[in-house]
């Protein structure tokens, strides 16, 4: 199966294609006889698009750190869908604002809840550390008394800010932090409500 390139009219897909997975292909990168050409295609399709938010330099550093990840007897197929996912990470995490269902969820009635319960920030914040919701009880359990917590100390620091009263630089930081993620999170649920309302 033959990676096309064409650079005239690139897409990001393509892009991907050209820096890391078509490098890939030259060097002897196949699937098993047993995965169908289309199919093949499609998984490499769908890590291109997964992968698109790299720059070229690190779509570059991925190809050197994937060429000797080779799978099977021969060390020359296709390596798994999450060794791409995982060296990219390290070679550039990826925008939590692009990760696959964040802003669904966060526009969907777990975000609104989230907004509603004050939790909003802790749950953005659990997505940065795990790049998924809280699972079961006990992850919401954290959660909670993170949030509980969190929202003390915001109204500490914003009563003594008020009043002019001395705060510290650190907690100065920390307020600025905790409004930059309740920023964006907030953003994330007006998105998915707008798209809601449009729909």
């Amino acid at each position: 199966m033959r990676i096309e390139q064409d650079q005239d009219h690139e897409t990001k897909r393509d892009r991907v294609r050209r820096l890391l997975l078509g490098p890939l292909e030259g060097i002897g990168f196949r699937f098993p006889k047993a995965v169908e050409p289309e199919e093949g295609r499609k998984r490499l399709d769908r890590l291109a698009d997964e992968l698109a938010y790299m720059s070229d330099a690190n779509l570059r550093r991925l190809f050197e750190a994937m060429r000797s990840k080779g799978e099977g007897r021969a060390r020359d197929f296709w390596p798994s869908h999450a060794a791409f996912v995982a060296l990219a990470q390290v070679a550039q995490p990826r925008p939590l604002e692009e990760m696959p269902g964040l802003a669904s969820w966060f526009g969907s009635a777990a975000g609104r809840a989230a907004l509603a319960e004050g939790r909003l920030v802790e749950e953005y914040r659990w997505w940065l550390s795990k790049h998924r919701p809280p699972l079961n009880p006990q992850e919401r359990r954290i959660i909670a008394d993170r949030a509980g917590a969190a929202q003390s100390k915001v109204a500490r620091l914003r009563e003594r800010l008020g009043l002019r009263l001395p705060v510290d630089a650190t907690d100065r930081e920390w307020l600025h932090a905790y409004e930059a993620h309740q920023d964006a999170a907030k953003e994330l649920v007006r998105r998915g409500q707008a798209q809601g309302e449009a729909a």
